[in-house]
């Protein structure tokens, strides 16, 4: 039997289209990365995992992948992460200002943690957050809710999609 190591990697991204932050949950070799006493983020080189490039650094979080709401009418995930002020501060504006997160989950090489597949990528929409004193959980939802939100108008023409009906009525021949 052989240990298969995966490394979930996220990518918190504004309304603009920037990249606030990535990070990753499998490569923490300095203990005081997470708070300096400053109450922000300290980014140590030791603490880097590259994805397609870029650095994500270590934040210690679970990802619970997609399931169907009660409702059956959005797709809910969630991160959770410990409770401290820097991931409070951030889980609070991520909401707020409803960025969307890009979730990679990586089958990683058991020492080196280095990326060998690409097993998954998700995007959602910060949706909402709860807390209790230990943890810290985001709700993440897809991108079009059903109930909550509108999807992008689009108006079907003849250009886009070729010959339309105009009539309801449809014989088969």
């Amino acid at each position: 039997m052989s240990t298969v190591t995966l490394v979930g990697f996220i990518e918190i991204i504004d309304k603009d289209g920037n990249s606030q932050d990535r990070y990753q949950n499998g490569k923490r070799d300095n203990s005081n990365a997470l708070d300096d006493g400053s109450g922000s983020y300290v980014k140590e080189t030791e603490n880097i995992i590259q994805l397609n490039g870029k650095d994500h650094y270590y934040l210690p979080f679970l990802y619970q992948g997609a399931a169907k709401n009660r409702a059956g009418d959005n797709l809910e995930a969630a991160l959770v992460l410990a409770n401290n002020p820097l991931a409070m501060n951030r889980a609070i504006e991520a909401v707020r200002e409803k960025w969307t997160i890009e979730v990679t989950v990586c089958k990683v090489h058991p020492t080196t943690l280095a990326v060998q597949k690409t097993l998954t990528t998700e995007t959602w929409l910060a949706a909402s957050m709860s807390y209790d004193p230990t943890t810290i959980e985001v709700l993440l939802s897809s991108g079009i809710d059903a109930v909550g939100s509108n999807a992008p108008g689009r108006v079907l023409t003849s250009k886009l999609c070729g010959h339309l009906p105009t009539t309801g009525q449809i014989r088969n021949v």
